[in-house]
């Protein structure tokens, strides 16, 4: 039990103010729960707003990327500010063929660029990768895609950073992990020597399309594994 608070609890004490230590697991464990029930899916929980005071805690990451699955996920609940977008992607090997089963992890800032609900980035060690708010863990299906249902996020508050999502892949069988981002083609910091840059380093460009409602846009990507 105490190695158990110590994972929900340590690496983001702070978060906690408006949730006890007690409440917290009690809802750690309404979330399992939910995810046992037969034909329960990862949205149920993820997108939920009740649990969102759980969403920066290693506890509940770690639940979540147990039932990852090929599955459309929403990441966000119905009530968080910003632009709803479908982001579809393709995982292919070097060679070109479709990565199944392949393990994707992604996470973003909010319509402010904020990692963190109160502030822009989470501190400690990796903080914005091991704790950002929004986040979610999918499988891709037999032709290697997947689909997320989220907001868009924004650049970070005074930087021209483009906005982006975080993406790292592990597909089955291998030991490292594709780290890329996902940046959006209708960004207006994206241009320039921040659109080389972003190139350069492999970042994966989409241009939006048009979504069904709710939706405002679609971006679709293409992504390329690296040394299969």
């Amino acid at each position: 039990m105490r190695y158990l608070y110590f994972l929900l609890l340590f690496p983001l004490c702070t978060s906690l103010s408006a949730h006890s230590q007690a409440d917290s697991l009690a809802l750690l464990q309404r979330a399992k729960a939910e995810l046992a029930k037969p034909g329960a899916v990862v949205s149920s929980v993820l997108a939920s707003a009740t649990y969102r005071p759980l969403h920066p805690l290693t506890a509940f990451r770690e639940l979540i990327s147990s039932h990852s699955r090929a599955e459309i996920i929403t990441m966000v609940p119905d009530d968080e500010p910003g632009v709803k977008i479908i982001v579809k992607g393709t995982v292919k090997s070097n060679d070109g063929k479709p990565v199944a089963d392949a393990e994707v992890y992604v996470y973003q800032t909010d319509s402010r660029g904020w990692y963190a609900a109160d502030r822009p980035h989470v501190g400690g060690n990796e903080g914005d990768r091991r704790h950002a708010r929004w986040f979610g863990y999918v499988r891709t299906d037999k032709d290697g895609r997947f689909e997320l249902h989220t907001i868009k996020p924004s650049g970070y508050p005074q930087s021209d950073l483009p906005a982006h999502i975080h993406i790292e892949i592990h597909a089955p069988g291998s030991t490292d992990a594709m780290i890329s981002e996902l940046l959006f083609d209708d960004d207006v910091r994206l241009k320039g020597n921040t659109r080389d840059r972003a190139q350069g380093e492999g970042f994966i460009i989409a241009k939006p399309s048009a979504a069904p409602a709710p939706f405002g846009q679609l971006f679709t990507y293409e992504i390329k594994m690296h040394g299969d």
